[in-house]
C-alpha cells in the first residue's frame, strides 16, 4: 500500500490477520485496528480500497484523482479510527469520510481539474470515425462525464445506486440518511443525469466517414 501511517504498536500488533469474510470478522478487525494493529488495518484496506477508489473516481470524474483521494481517505480513517464509537458502523463511516474528501477537493480544486470536461469530450466525440467496438467505451466515458455534472447533493446516492448497484436501504445505511431521502435523491439524480445525457448525447453521437450524424 502506498499510504503512510504511523505504527501504533501494542502487544501482538504484528500478529497475522486474515481478511474478513463477514461483518462479524470485519468488526473484529476494526477493533484490532483501533488498538493499533496495522495488519488488521491492512486487511480492511484490502477489502474496501477498490470500491472506495471506484466511488471517488466517479465522484470527481477522474481515475487518478480518485485514487489519490482514496489514499487520503484511508490516512484520515487511520488517524480517526480510535474515536469510532461503533465498529459495526465502520463501512458507512468510511464512505462518509470518502464523500467529504471528494467535496473538499471539488470546492478547492474544481477550477483547476485536468479531467476532460463534458464539453471537451463532446467536441472530441464529434470527430468522424467508423463505428466499432470502441462505441461502448465512448458511451461509458460520456456517462462518466455526465455524472460529474449531476448536483453534488444527489451524486453520492446516484453513484451507489447506479454504479455500485446497491439497494436504497444499504445506501441509507452507508450515508447515514433516511431511506425516503435516498429515494428522493436517487430519483432527482436520475432526472438530472437523464437531462444532461439527452442534452448532449446527440452532439456526442458518432458519424460515419463521409456521412452525416445518425
Amino acid at each position: 500500500m502506498s499510504y503512510l501511517i504511523e505504527d501504533r504498536t501494542f502487544s501482538g500488533a504484528n500478529q497475522k490477520v486474515e481478511a474478513p469474510t463477514d461483518d462479524a470478522e470485519m468488526e473484529i478487525l476494526v477493533v484490532q485496528a483501533q488498538r493499533g494493529n496495522i495488519r488488521a488495518f491492512e486487511a480492511l484496506y484490502e477489502r474496501y480500497n477498490s470500491q472506495i477508489c471506484r466511488y471517488l473516481s466517479r465522484m470527481v470524474g477522474n481515475d487518478g484523482i480518485g485514487c489519490e483521494l482514496t489514499q487520503e481517505t484511508f490516512v484520515k480513517v487511520w488517524s480517526s479510527l480510535p474515536g469510532l464509537r461503533s465498529p459495526v458502523s465502520f463501512v458507512g463511516w468510511l464512505y462518509r469520510i470518502a464523500t467529504n474528501c471528494a467535496y473538499t477537493y471539488q470546492k478547492k480544486y474544481a477550477k483547476r481539474q485536468k479531467e476532460i470536461s463534458l464539453e471537451n469530450y463532446l467536441e472530441q466525440a464529434s470527430e468522424p470515425y467508423v463505428e466499432g467496438p470502441e462505441k461502448r467505451v465512448e458511451d461509458i466515458e460520456l456517462l462518466r462525464a455526465a455524472l460529474v455534472k449531476v448536483s453534488p447533493t444527489y451524486r453520492p446516492c446516484l453513484i451507489l445506486y447506479l454504479i455500485e448497484d446497491l439497494p436504497q436501504s444499504k445506501i441509507a445505511t452507508l450515508l447515514d440518511m433516511k431511506e425516503t431521502s435516498v429515494s428522493k435523491y436517487v430519483s432527482r439524480g436520475l432526472e438530472d443525469l437523464r437531462q444532461i445525457y439527452l442534452k448532449h448525447e446527440g452532439s456526442a453521437r458518432p458519424v460515419r466517414k463521409g456521412g452525416k450524424k445518425r
